[in-house]
């Protein structure tokens, strides 16, 4: 079976080298230390100055008129999501180690706002990986992470769980699981499908908060695995809790609505997601959500989200097709029939790409982006769905067919894709970026910025 680092990192020849990349001593727990030329900044409340680069060299290749420049380098360590402001005069960037700077846009300067290192299993794909900025207040911020285990170590496969809680200038507050309890929502033990992003609701107070499936990315995983999630061999656990068939939030988007309040709820609006590490809200009064869902062998999607209940067919389908690598699986509870034929009333995904194919015609008669190489042949670069997001039609430069779409990218490939929903066919955006992008925000004047973790920096597409 293919290996994989699941959440940013999907099957292709090169991923092994990529793998060892990204998980590097310097990358865990375990040796935190930040690289030389990044200061290494401990006290709340420090500033860091950045490197600022008003156009990059070399430029990827865009649609004339485009410019890529970098807002903050030399000053993070592996960021991994923004979030601006209200007023959108700041931006807070989270650190997948734990780290959460609130940077100035007005100046190349970063002020630490918190360090939750001690609370987060920063260990392959694990780590600080969502983050909102309270729409309604600029003071609070929340943040979505994989947990460190008990024992403290965080290497390789360990027991995890996941924790939404809530920044403010006098310290965390846990609300999903809520401090002192006992129940944790998420259980994860292999290093990568553990929790994803946040995003606000149209009412700026309700939370979708998104997880992976909690499974084995490197084999068929239906539950025949004991992964001392608590649950044990003889109850639902592998790929299968994105089915709702366990205690388990896995796999699933929750509305929180009320977060950390006496009234806060929790429900499960959409099932049937592998590693729903990046989606977004179609901009304006709506709901509706575009979920980047990581793929495994064949796929990479984006699902729409309109109406509770939804549910997108992993691990029975992957992308177009049913995945026949699990619909023969037994069911959960170890019965001899085939689970799968029992799951109906799947949605499609708005779109897809496959990973032995280009992603548009563009990418094709230009032999870019990764996808299928000259001659045919296996997936040559890899494929995953790292990064989504809308830009919100402010924009007094971008053309119109770049305002109020949605963006979506793929680290691997080294490229960005953008669309105006509910058209979904994309045309190219980014080609031969430098790093990779896990996040895409739109920020002041209306411009998409996005979190290279490759490099460790935020740029920003202009237009004149």
């Amino acid at each position: 079976m293919p290996h994989s680092i699941g959440g940013w990192l999907s099957r292709s020849p090169v991923v092994a080298a990529l793998a060892a990349l990204l998980i590097l001593s310097a990358f865990t727990d375990e040796a935190r230390a930040q690289a030389a030329a990044v200061p290494n900044v401990t006290a709340i409340g420090q500033s860091v100055t950045c490197q600022p680069t008003s156009t990059t060299r070399p430029q990827p290749k865009l649609p004339i008129g485009f410019t890529e420049q970098i807002l903050y380098a030399g000053c993070l360590t592996q960021p991994t999501a923004i979030s601006f402001n209200g007023s959108k005069t700041k931006v807070f960037v989270a650190e997948k180690g734990g780290k959460v700077w609130n940077c100035d846009l007005a100046t190349p300067t970063c002020t630490l706002f918190a360090d939750l290192a001690s609370e987060v299993c920063n260990d392959a794909d694990r780590g600080l990986l969502g983050l909102a900025v309270d729409p309604q207040n600029d003071g609070n911020v929340y943040v979505l992470y994989t947990t460190r285990p008990a024992t403290g170590a965080c290497s390789g496969n360990v027991l995890t769980g996941g924790q939404l809680s809530l920044l403010t200038g006098s310290g965390e507050k846990k609300i999903l699981p809520a401090a002192g309890s006992n129940s944790q929502p998420w259980c994860f033990y292999y290093t990568s499908h553990s929790i994803g992003g946040l995003v606000f609701a149209a009412d700026n107070k309700t939370l979708y908060v998104s997880a992976g499936d909690g499974a084995n990315f490197e084999q068929v995983d239906y539950g025949q695995l004991d992964t001392a999630c608590g649950d044990g061999t003889n109850l639902p656990q592998g790929a299968f809790r994105s089915q709702g068939v366990s205690p388990y939030n896995d796999g699933v988007i929750l509305r929180v609505t009320n977060p950390g309040a006496t009234t806060q709820s929790v429900a499960v609006v959409t099932a049937g997601l592998r590693n729903p590490f990046r989606f977004a809200r179609l901009p304006g009064m709506t709901d509706e959500l575009y979920i980047g869902n990581v793929g495994w062998n064949l796929w990479e999607s984006i699902d729409h989200f309109t109406v509770a209940g939804q549910n997108f067919g992993w691990p029975c389908f992957e992308g177009w097709a049913p995945n026949n690598n699990f619909s023969a699986a037994p069911q959960p509870d170890y019965q001899k029939t085939a689970y799968c034929a029992s799951v109906g009333g799947v949605t499609a995904p708005f779109f897809a790409y496959a990973h032995t194919s280009y992603v548009t015609a563009q990418d094709s008669k230009g032999r870019t982006c990764g996808g299928k190489p000259s001659g045919g042949g296996a997936d040559q670069n890899g494929s995953v769905i790292s990064a989504l997001g809308f830009t919100d039609g402010t924009s007094a430069t971008y053309p119109s067919e770049f305002r109020n779409a949605l963006y979506f990218g793929d680290l691997l490939r080294k490229c960005i894709w953008t669309m105006q929903p509910p058209n979904n066919t994309p045309q190219t955006f980014a080609r031969d970026l430098q790093g990779g992008p896990v996040d895409l925000k739109s920020g002041p004047a209306g411009d998409l910025f996005y979190v290279d973790l490759v490099t460790s920096t935020v740029r920003r597409f202009t237009h004149k």
